[in-house]
């Protein structure tokens, strides 16, 4: 599992960024942007600061990330 994610939603420079550091957040994360992909719709809710981020998932939102570490 990465010990360093870089999550990148939508298109750059207006891009939503997001870094996760601990793997079992970034495991829960990374499964609901599956499940949405695989849907082709669905939400993807981040804690972020105290609130939670949600991103509608559409076939439209390009959805990225980076791994680093193992």
């Amino acid at each position: 599992m990465a010990t360093d994610v870089t999550l990148y939603i939508g298109l750059a420079p207006y891009h939503a960024k997001y870094r996760f550091t601990d793997a079992a957040v970034w495991d829960g994360v990374r499964s609901q942007i599956l499940d949405a992909m695989n849907l082709g719709r669905g939400t993807i809710e981040i804690d972020r600061k105290r609130d939670t981020v949600v991103h509608v998932y559409s076939p439209f939102l390009p959805v990225s990330w980076v791994e680093t570490g193992s």
